[in-house]
């Protein structure tokens, strides 16, 4: 497995906060804008839009290996 590179560390940290706020009904949804933005006004936080970019393809990631492992 590769080793995250230490200056995406915060993104990586972002996200998972993110997923724990997750919403799930009969399978695993995507994060919504909502969430995400609702997330950084609590926090803070502006993703700039490489940082927004990584977390969207996060979540894609996440999602995709959710659906391959429940299949």
């Amino acid at each position: 497995m590769p080793q995250l590179p230490p200056e995406l560390a915060y993104i990586w940290a972002w996200f998972t906060q993110l997923n724990q706020k997750r919403q799930c009904g009969m399978a695993v949804n995507s994060l919504t804008s909502t969430e995400i933005l609702a997330w950084q006004v609590r926090h803070g936080i502006r993703f700039d839009p490489f940082e927004e970019a990584a977390i969207d393809r996060l979540d894609a990631l996440f999602i995709y290996h959710q659906n391959k492992k429940d299949k």
